[in-house]
C-alpha cells in the first residue's frame, strides 16, 4: 500500500514559503499545502527546488454570498494552475440547497479547468457536518471533480460514523487530514479546533482504528498532518514538522 504524507501548515506560523517548504522537506514530507496568497512563480520554484508538490490550496469558503464565493475560487484556480495543486480545499458555511449545488458545480469546474479537484470538508462547525454529507456536495461538484477530504478531528467530533468510514467509495476519498485532541475544556468548538490540537497518539482519539480502517480497505492515497496548537506554535517550524512527522508515520506503515 502506497501512503504518502503531506504537511498542513497553520495560518498562524510566522514563516515564509522558503521556510515552510524547508521545513517540511527536512522531516521527510513530500507534499505541503499552501495558503492560496502566498502562492506565485517564486513558490512554484522553491516547491521544485525542493522536491516536493503542492497537495492542497487553502482555501475556499463556500458562502451564501455567490458572487464572492465565485471571485475567490477564480483567485484560487489560477493560483492551483501556478503551482500544479492537486486539490483545493473547500469548506462550506451554505448547506447544499437551492442555488448552492449549481454554485459548487460551477467553481468545482475552474478548479477541474486549472487541474485541480474539489476537496470537500465536512466539519461540525460548519454546513456539511459528515463523510455523507460530504459525499452529496462532490457528487454535485461533478463526475470526476471532487473527492471528500476526511480530517480525523472533524471525524472523531463531529457528526460521522465508523460505518460511514467503512463503507466510504475509496475512490471519493481526497485525502486525510491527521490529528490528535485531548479532552474538549470547554464547549466552544472552534477554539478546540483551532487552538487545542495535538500531534498524533498525544490525544484520545481512535487513531489506530481510524488508520486500519482505511489501511484495511486498501485505500492508498495522501495524509496531512495538521495540528493546530497556540502551544505547538511556539516551537520552531522545522522542529514542528520533525515532530508532526515522527508522531503520524507510525500509524500509515
Amino acid at each position: 500500500m502506497t501512503i504518502e504524507l503531506g504537511l498542513t501548515p497553520d495560518s498562524r506560523w510566522d514563516v515564509g514559503v522558503p521556510g515552510l517548504v524547508a521545513a517540511a522537506a527536512e522531516a521527510g514530507f513530500s507534499a505541503v499545502g499552501m495558503p492560496g496568497p502566498q502562492v506565485d512563480a517564486a513558490c512554484a520554484a522553491t516547491l521544485a527546488a525542493q522536491g516536493l508538490r503542492c497537495h492542497e490550496l487553502l482555501a475556499l469558503v463556500v458562502s451564501a454570498d455567490e458572487e464572492a464565493t465565485v471571485r475567490e475560487a477564480r483567485r484560487l484556480a489560477e493560483a492551483a494552475a501556478a503551482v500544479r495543486a492537486q486539490w483545493v480545499l473547500t469548506t462550506f458555511m451554505a448547506p447544499l440547497q437551492g442555488r448552492t449545488g449549481p454554485l459548487v458545480e460551477r467553481c468545482a469546474a475552474m478548479f477541474a479547468e486549472a487541474g485541480a479537484g474539489m476537496a470537500v470538508e465536512f466539519s461540525p462547525l460548519g454546513a456539511v457536518t459528515s463523510i455523507s454529507a460530504a459525499l452529496e456536495v462532490a457528487e454535485a461538484a461533478g463526475k470526476d471533480r471532487a473527492g471528500v477530504l476526511i480530517d480525523s478531528w472533524h471525524f472523531f467530533r463531529g457528526d460521522s460514523s465508523w460505518d460511514q468510514l467503512e463503507s466510504v467509495p475509496l475512490e471519493m476519498i481526497a485525502y486525510v487530514q491527521f490529528d490528535d485532541a485531548p479532552p474538549p475544556v470547554s464547549e466552544n468548538a472552534m477554539k478546540e479546533t483551532m487552538h487545542r490540537r495535538v500531534m498524533p497518539g498525544e490525544g484520545t482519539f481512535e487513531l489506530d482504528q481510524f488508520a486500519s480502517t482505511l489501511l484495511k480497505r486498501g485505500w492508498e492515497g495522501l495524509v496531512s498532518v495538521e495540528v493546530l496548537s497556540s502551544e505547538l506554535r511556539r516551537l520552531p517550524v522545522p522542529e514542528f514538522a520533525r515532530r508532526a512527522y515522527e508522531t503520524t508515520v507510525r500509524y500509515w506503515r
